[in-house]
């Protein structure tokens, strides 16, 4: 990469950390494009340059947001075992990094609020869930073959309910409501590693 393409990439990278501060300090409406180029330290006509309009730059803001923490926790190496994106979800939730990104972060209902107001990137966060949810379900099915996850369970049916279940936790934690995260994890695997009715050890006779 030339100097010129590497001064462009930090120049975008720069408006979009601005974004990033800026929409979770104030929201997706207060901040005005001349704001945010100001705040990373450029014109309106850098701005142009990288994105052609507001949502467009939006949509660049939420997909560095939101990809990363989830790509970094969920959507782990599939050889990797699923007791590993437990507590590395468990350690993220417990010590702030999630559900927030190191740049302050996007908070979940502004995400949801991005998603309602821009069909761009309502389609990039479906599609980012349905790649966590296949990569999550690779992990689950390297799980069963290790035999650390129940063997009776559908891998893409179970990754499903586990993503929808960080959602939820993830709404509860903005919203301040109780939330034992250990518990909850430990009663996870506990469900996910224990034979079912007719399977192993624990089946009745």
């Amino acid at each position: 990469m030339g100097i010129r393409d590497e001064t462009k990439r930090q120049t975008r990278q720069k408006l979009v950390e601005a974004g990033i501060e800026l929409f979770a300090r104030d929201g997706l409406d207060r901040p005005s494009l001349d704001a945010i180029c100001a705040h990373a330290g450029f014109t309106r006509g850098a701005f142009y340059v990288h994105f052609s309009d507001r949502e467009d730059f939006l949509v660049a803001v939420m997909e560095q947001a939101g990809g990363p923490i989830l790509d970094a926790i969920l959507t782990t190496d599939p050889e990797s075992d699923f007791s590993q994106v437990v507590t590395r979800f468990l350690a993220a939730a417990m010590d702030g990094t999630y559900p927030l990104t190191p740049q302050g972060g996007v908070r979940p209902h502004q995400l949801l609020d991005a998603c309602a107001r821009s069909e761009r990137v309502r389609e990039l966060y479906v599609r980012l869930i349905a790649d966590s949810i296949e990569r999550l379900g690779a992990t689950l099915s390297h799980s069963q073959g290790g035999g650390t996850v129940r063997a009776d369970l559908d891998p893409h049916a179970t990754a499903t309910m586990l993503l929808a279940l960080v959602i939820g936790a993830q709404t509860m934690m903005e919203l301040g409501a109780p939330l034992d995260l250990a518990a909850v994890s430990g009663a996870l695997l506990a469900m996910l590693t224990r034979a079912g009715p007719g399977h192993g050890s624990d089946s009745t006779e």
